[in-house]
């Protein structure tokens, strides 16, 4: 969503390139860190009582960068927008699902996280339709206005149908002394399940979001137009979907610690036929793939999540593997950038990344040895 307002706020504010970028990247930097602290309140406060905060914080900072006319109020707002937003908004999603499903976690989470696709297919029209005639700021206005409308819609839903039997999981009882000390960061980083699980998270982040920012330029090294790059683009919706769906079942049947060593292989296949391949159905695999990989593994993972971890302290350590991912989407084009401004092409990137998922896909083999809780 930022994505579609940068030309304008570029425009309004005077900025180049760089400095919008160093002002994206710093401001996404500082609410990962904040996402690892205010994640795990989710384990310690009734849902509906956070669900309302996240919303309301979303609304504040969507109204502070409409009517933002210096810097550090662009890099505030955005700092929210990435925290209330994408961070917390989603964390309180899929959280809830993998808390409150037990039976048929991984459908309610694979449900859940059809949101993304959904948004990114139907909020660029709106958005960009609404900017002609309003302007981005008052485009932000009314985005806004219609989370407001949401919230008591969203009060309404989480209200509706609570009987007993769910009540410990809208008011959480308290944490015990040891709860409290496994639900830490550090103590969470500690765990043998912590260095299996985010290599893979770490890579998939990364290295997908690295291919998909630079993916103008692909097409430009292999001699693919700009319009089939932008229509291609399409694979990767529809692979992230319906992997997604396929995902939540197989994990309901399997297990989502059985499934999650087998996550980055889709896109390994991608990255094979760009090594050794330049024809455009190239493009067409690499981006499916990569949209297969991130819509199966945002499913499995957060169902071995809350098999290994349990779901009394998911909520913290689904905060930290957020932090992790909002990381890594930084880290990946950084080492692009780097990459490709020493010599390397995309043949060589993709054999680089087919390494770093195969020491990661053995390194996840070992998950298998875990106890479900």
């Amino acid at each position: 969503m930022i994505s579609l307002y940068v030309p304008y706020i570029q425009e309004a504010f005077e900025i180049s390139d760089s400095l919008f970028s160093s002002i994206y990247g710093g401001a996404t930097i500082a609410s990962a860190f904040t996402i690892t602290w205010a994640g795990r309140f989710i384990d310690k406060i009734r849902l509906t009582r956070f669900t309302i905060i996240v919303m309301i914080g979303l609304v504040f900072f969507m109204g502070l960068l409409s009517m933002s006319y210096f810097l550090p109020l662009l890099f505030i707002s955005i700092y929210g927008l990435r925290l209330f937003g994408q961070g917390l908004l989603s964390h309180t999603a899929i959280t809830s699902m993998a808390r409150f499903f037990d039976d048929e976690r991984g459908k309610s989470i694979s449900l859940a996280n059809l949101g993304h696709p959904f948004g990114e297919a139907i909020l660029p029209i709106i958005l960009v339709s609404l900017m002609a005639f309003l302007g981005w700021r008052y485009t932000l206005v009314t985005t806004l206005s219609f989370v407001i409308v949401c919230i008591p819609l969203a009060i309404y839903l989480l209200r509706k149908n609570v009987n007993f039997t769910q009540l410990r999981k809208y008011i959480p009882a308290p944490f015990s002394k040891e709860e409290e000390k496994q639900s830490r960061p550090w103590e969470v980083m500690k765990t043998p399940a912590f260095w299996v699980i985010m290599p893979s998270s770490l890579a998939a982040a990364s290295i997908g979001t690295g291919f998909l920012l630079f993916k103008l330029k692909l097409g430009l090294a292999n001699n693919w137009t700009p319009t089939f790059i932008a229509a291609g683009f399409t694979a990767y919706a529809i692979g992230n979907a319906l992997s997604n769906l396929f995902a939540g079942f197989l994990a309901d049947r399997f297990s989502g610690r059985s499934l999650f060593p087998i996550y980055l292989l889709p896109a390994c296949l991608g990255f094979l036929a760009l090594m050794f391949f330049t024809d455009p159905w190239v493009y067409i695999a690499l981006v499916a793939g990569i949209g297969i990989t991130n819509g199966f593994g945002s499913t499995v993972k957060n169902v071995a999540l809350a098999e290994l971890f349990g779901i009394r302290i998911i909520g913290s350590v689904r905060s930290l593997f957020t932090t992790v991912m909002v990381f890594s989407t930084a880290l990946g084009p950084l080492a692009f950038g780097i990459l490709l401004d020493y010599g390397f092409d995309f043949s060589d990137i993709a054999m680089f990344s087919l390494i770093f998922y195969g020491a990661c896909t053995l390194n996840a083999l070992r998950i298998l040895k875990f106890k479900i809780v």
